[in-house]
């Protein structure tokens, strides 16, 4: 996987975390749903490119400051 590529997956969880606390009322455990995808979608791709920057993609995923 490219750069590229991680930019794209970090924007669509972002998007997904943005709609789910937006819903969060109504669907409660949405908004973790979508943390803990980014937090196990960051470590399988730390296996497939050590170089890859976990810190940046879940700040750019929303789900760490």
């Amino acid at each position: 996987m490219t750069r590229k590529d991680y930019v794209l997956i970090a924007a669509a969880l972002n998007r997904a975390l943005v709609q789910a606390q937006a819903k969060a009322p109504y669907v409660k455990l949405a908004p973790e749903g979508v943390q803990y995808a980014a937090e196990w979608l960051s470590e399988t791709l730390v296996r497939d490119n050590p170089r890859f920057d976990r810190e940046r993609f879940l700040k750019a995923a929303g789900v760490q400051s």
